[in-house]
């Protein structure tokens, strides 16, 4: 019975490490960042607007899966939820090749040694993170989203209609 305890107490952790799926209640995202022309933003400069941060590698299949449903979510959208995507492994050259040959029309940042993914308890790619107009995080989700479910997560948190 401990087993089972201990075992169910470590898939617990690992779903809250792992951030799939639930929100980080009060958790409030303040990171800065460098953008692909050399620039510095944070993700402050979005408050009162919701947004979609995208943390992604030219080298991930799933991200290469995703990019475009998130790019048809952006222009869906409009301007009601910013998008911010954040490339984790390439370097400036080859996210921008990357970002060019999708057609990615929102904004794109660098975070080359993951720590602003870790600071939000990711641990591999693409994660998603949905953010409120106040910078809290209201879900989390690992791995490639597809259009229906990041439309789902937008709705039930009002952001679009």
């Amino acid at each position: 019975m401990q087993r089972v305890v201990a075992v169910s107490i470590a898939c617990a952790l690992l779903v809250v490490l792992v951030g799939c799926g639930g929100g980080s209640g009060d958790k409030t995202v303040d990171a800065s960042f460098t953008r692909f022309d050399g620039s510095r933003a944070s993700v402050r400069d979005y408050r009162g607007k919701p947004v979609v941060m995208n943390f992604f590698s030219s080298t991930c299949v799933p991200c290469q899966t995703e990019m475009p449903a998130l790019e048809h979510i952006h222009r869906t959208a409009g301007d009601k939820v910013a998008f911010l995507g954040l490339d984790v492994q390439d370097t400036v050259e080859s996210g921008k090749a990357f970002v060019e040959s999708v057609g990615v029309t929102w904004d794109m940042g660098r975070d080359p040694d993951a720590s602003i993914l870790q600071s939000l308890g990711g641990t591999a790619l693409p994660t998603t993170v949905l953010l409120d107009a106040n910078g809290r995080i209201v879900y989390q989700h690992l791995g490639a989203l597809q259009v229906p479910d990041l439309e789902r997560q937008l709705r039930q948190h009002g952001f679009i209609t």
